[in-house]
Parts: C-alpha cells; sequence; structure tokens
C-alpha cells in the first residue's frame, strides 16, 4: 500500500499554487489565533486500515497550533515558498470503533492555498502535508489474521489533506495518512488512513 499513498501524495503535491496575494486563512501566525496559540481544530471520520487486516471506522480528532515563526520573518516571501517555512504544530488521536489499533499522534503540519474565490469570494481549495509520530496500542508481532504486526509502539506519522476552506473559519476535506516504522524493526506492516473531516479556525 505504501506506493499508491506517496503516489498520491506527490500528484497532491505538485498542484498549481495560486500567485495572488495570502488568502486570511486559518490563523496560521504567531500572535493570532486563540490565546495566540491555538490555530485550528478538526475532526471527522476515517476507514481505517483501508480494507487490509484491520478494519472498521476511526473518530479523528486534532488541534493545530499557530506557527512558532514570526509573520515578519516571512512576510516577505512569494506565497509559492512562504508556507513552507510557516509550518503548524499538531496533536490528535484516531480512535477505533471496532477495537483494532488505536493512536495518538503529534508532528508539524504545512498549509498552502492552492486556489482562491473558486466558488464564491473568499473560498479556496487547501492542500496540507504532515509528518510527525504516533503512539499506538496495536500489536508489534502477531499471527492473528485481523491484526497487523507494527513492530512497535512508536511509529512515523506522513500524510496529505486536501479540502474546501469555506470561509477562513470553516474547512472541510479530505485525508489520507501513513504509519510504520520505516523500517527500523523487523516487522513492519503499517497502516494507511482514509478519512473525512471539518476544520474550524479559531
Amino acid at each position: 500500500m505504501r506506493r499508491p499513498v506517496f503516489g498520491l501524495l506527490a500528484i497532491l503535491g505538485a498542484l498549481p499554487v495560486a500567485a495572488r496575494a495570502e488568502y486570511g486563512m486559518p490563523r496560521i501566525h504567531a500572535g493570532v489565533g486563540l490565546a495566540g496559540l491555538f490555530s485550528e481544530i478538526r475532526g471527522g471520520a476515517s476507514w481505517h486500515d483501508l480494507g487490509a487486516k484491520e478494519g472498521g471506522t476511526d473518530i479523528n480528532g486534532e488541534l493545530l497550533f499557530v506557527t512558532p515563526v514570526p509573520a515578519r520573518l516571512t512576510a516577505g516571501l512569494p506565497p509559492l515558498y512562504r508556507w513552507m517555512l510557516e509550518p503548524r504544530p499538531h496533536i490528535g488521536f484516531s480512535a477505533n470503533t471496532e477495537g483494532y489499533t488505536s493512536q495518538g499522534y503529534f508532528g508539524l503540519t504545512w498549509t498552502t492555498m492552492l486556489y482562491r474565490d473558486v466558488l464564491r469570494p473568499g473560498d479556496g481549495i487547501r492542500f496540507d502535508f504532515f509528518f510527525g509520530g504516533s503512539v499506538n496500542d496495536g500489536k508489534h508481532v502477531t499471527n492473528a489474521l485481523d491484526r497487523k504486526s507494527l513492530g512497535g509502539n512508536l511509529l512515523f506519522r506522513v500524510g496529505g489533506e486536501i479540502g474546501y476552506q469555506i470561509d477562513p473559519r470553516w474547512s472541510v476535506s479530505l485525508f489520507l495518512d501513513h504509519e510504520s516504522n520505516a523500517g527500523s524493526a523487523r516487522e513492519n506492516e503499517g497502516m494507511n488512513s482514509l478519512g473525512l473531516r471539518l476544520g474550524f479556525g479559531l
């Protein structure tokens, strides 16, 4: 499943980026957002492990913080490059509803607008790339037909998200993530999840 996952991320990342002025979404920069700290909350559900050994639905929740990079340091850069230097820290969870692997996760999210004013003034198509780690309650090694041998409880997590930014606060998006130990353990089956969620800028 790794090649389809990373192939999709490569396609999404190659989509054109609008070269117009910065769009006022979400509250990314230091000094803005809720209490100058919290940027956005996202929540929804995902298809767990995409038809592989495990299954069921995951309930997903995520909190994004404003970037620690002050806006004044990147304000003069073109939007095409600026977003690369403005990652937002995030923490989140995916809880499986059928007793399979659940996890908490953490990392960085890079956000950019691909298109603006798509259906009406102020909306847009957004792309996110995220990278970090996760802590799971799954099996290190197992012979069970409906469980995966993950090789450890601490895994890498990487993925992408494409969404419709309804306005500076609300968005709806489709996300895909991959978790594995990147070959650091003998067992490394990994997991892929595909989900849909809502976002609210703080």
